[in-house]
């Protein structure tokens, strides 16, 4: 017999998963600053709007953010972004 296969439905304790969260701190304190500064936007849009931007490489904090100043400082030089035109 060989090894269980996943129907969907439930998980199975040692599939892979495909998912890669995506999570930053310092992102939700930025958004946080920004909502009290701004009420053009809901929270939910503009949280939603901040975070798909930073998973896509192009989030909005960039020059402010400490934890990318050292994440170019380790690599030794800007990173460079790829992005599909559509």
């Amino acid at each position: 017999m060989g090894r269980p296969v996943g129907n969907g439905l439930i998980e199975l304790v040692d599939e892979k998963s495909s998912d890669h969260g995506f999570f930053c701190m310092k992102l939700v304190g930025y958004i946080g600053e920004e909502s009290k500064e701004q009420l053009t936007l809901d929270y939910q849009d503009l949280w939603e709007l901040r975070f798909s931007e930073a998973k896509a490489g192009r989030c909005a904090y960039r020059d402010a953010c400490p934890i990318h100043a050292r994440a170019v400082a380790k690599r030794g030089k800007q990173p460079v972004q790829l992005t599909l035109n559509f």
